[in-house]
């Protein structure tokens, strides 16, 4: 991805760049092997789709005191952060809680495919195929397969997004809510061009790169800030949770105000 010219200055940039590539690399999958050993506070899956499982944590809707909710209740698909190459299903395991308790749903967390060994299209199917399936299987997983939401942060946001994108474009389902907490939603642009904040640096660069090829990241599915207003009318009610000391804040005010002219209702939060 020729991110960086041949001045000198660049130059060493770019080794910067492919030195922290290596170094993400080892780190990933060392926090793989824990996701895989951590407890969790949910129930812990394989989803058998086409070719691979999936692994997901399930969190069963919770009431105010933190008691399992008789009958069926909602779903959220929950997508974890970490730049395409970090984190797990089983890694967010209070966040998860949390929303179960306070919203009254179940939760299940994805543990897509992620880089280095993948690129961005084997981390977006594992991401929308594992919804589908959610929502076909929900009378043996126990919740209301007719209200379904997307959430993720950062990362995760990014995939909320675009499978609900996709979901909407193959009208597959009818979710009823997408959730993006900080959401990570322009793969193209420069990142230390996109102002002071937590995602700038060499690290942005190898992640971005790791995630996908060059070419790719003007699709809206790898960058939703760029779909087509026409693409994105009919999408579900969009919760925006931004940070004012992130940097993200600003694709993601890009996008709510694309949504907004599709006719989309969006709510925005700046905390």
């Amino acid at each position: 991805m020729e991110r960086v010219g041949r001045t000198m200055n660049e130059r060493e940039k770019r080794k910067l760049i492919e030195a922290v590539k290596e170094d993400v690399a080892k780190n990933a999958h060392g926090m793989r092997a824990a996701n895989k050993l951590v407890g969790v506070s949910g129930q812990r899956h394989k989803l058998p789709l086409e070719g691979r499982e999936v692994e997901i944590v399930l969190y069963p809707a919770l009431d105010d005191d933190g008691n399992i909710l008789e009958g069926k209740q909602p779903l959220i698909v929950g997508y974890h952060g970490g730049g395409f190459v970090f984190g797990g299903c089983a890694l967010d395991d209070a966040m998860w809680v949390a929303t179960t308790k306070t919203l009254h749903v179940n939760v299940a967390s994805i543990d897509y495919r992620m880089s280095p060994d993948y690129k961005w299209k084997e981390t977006f199917l594992d991401a929308y195929e594992s919804m589908l399936y959610l929502k076909d299987h929900a009378e043996e997983f126990g919740f209301d397969g007719e209200h379904v939401s997307v959430m993720g942060q950062s990362a995760g946001g990014n995939l909320a997004a675009s499978v609900s994108l996709w979901a909407n474009l193959k009208q597959t389902i009818k979710l009823d809510n997408t959730v993006l907490v900080y959401p990570f939603l322009d793969v193209y642009t420069d990142p230390d061009s996109k102002g002071g904040g937590s995602l700038i640096g060499p690290m942005t660069y190898a992640m971005n790169e790791l995630h996908c090829d060059f070419e790719d990241t003007l699709n809206p599915l790898v960058s939703p800030v760029f779909a087509e207003v026409s693409m994105l009318k009919g999408l579900p009610n969009t919760i925006f949770d931004y940070s004012e000391d992130d940097n993200l804040r600003f694709e993601g005010m890009k996008y709510a105000e694309k949504l907004k002219a599709a006719g989309v209702p969006v709510s925005e939060n700046l905390s």
